[in-house]
């Protein structure tokens, strides 16, 4: 696929555009299990916690456990957990801010975090400055709905910045949320996979396969 027919790229953020570390995802599970307790009093922080640690390893979500055992509610439990993290806890790969400068495409995040999140984290990067405030979106811009379960995150963004799917790349490390936007708007995707192992039934859904944003840049922009 050739990078000229790309205008947007419509990145995700929490380990596209900087990787997960050790501690990212233990600080994640942490203000997970301390939100949680809060509000059910019979789990200690050590239950909590390794339900939190279940949920991100099995779902890639800390709270996935506390929303279907305990029915917290998940947008309350999302924003609380996000306000209560530090985005210094993100490690900024030093070499994304120069690669942007080479960038001729329009840039848009697209995330299931919060806009607030996007923005602490973006500015501590050294990327704010390549991204419109008004192409910034959070898990609230679209009603928190799961990107690998609903297509409404894809939707509403490209409706909203009246992008063409077929001129937009959507950058995500996780594929599920790939494969619904596919299947729902065509859009071209890449997936970074960080090492992982790609299956053979996914690819047909990807158009870039890439260890990482960097990578991305260096092999294909």
């Amino acid at each position: 696929m050739p990078a000229s027919h790309i205008k947007t790229v419509i990145w995700d953020l929490d380990n596209t555009l900087y990787k997960f570390t050790g501690d990212q995802i233990w600080a994640w599970n942490n203000a997970a299990a301390n939100n949680a307790i809060k509000y059910i009093p019979s789990l200690s922080y050590d239950e909590a916690f390794a339900m939190a640690n279940k949920g991100w390893l099995e779902h890639r979500h800390s709270s996935h456990f506390f929303h279907v055992d305990y029915d917290l509610c998940p947008h309350e439990t999302h924003i609380n957990i996000i306000k209560s993290m530090d985005e210094k806890i993100v490690i900024p790969c030093a070499d994304t801010p120069n690669l942007f400068t080479t960038s001729p495409h329009r840039n848009v995040i697209l995330t299931f975090a919060t806009r607030d999140w996007a923005l602490r984290v973006l500015e501590h990067s050294g990327l704010l400055e390549f991204f419109d405030d008004h192409d910034i979106f959070g898990a609230e811009n679209y009603n928190f709905e799961d990107k690998a379960h609903s297509p409404r995150g894809i939707q509403m963004t490209l409706d909203t910045i009246g992008g063409n799917a077929d001129e937009a790349l959507f950058v995500e490390d996780t594929m599920p949320n790939l494969i619904t936007a596919k299947k729902h708007t065509n859009i071209k995707t890449a997936y970074l996979h960080h090492g992982r192992d790609v299956n053979d039934n996914d690819r047909k859904y990807l158009d870039i396969v890439t260890k990482d944003t960097p990578e991305l840049f260096k092999d294909w922009f």
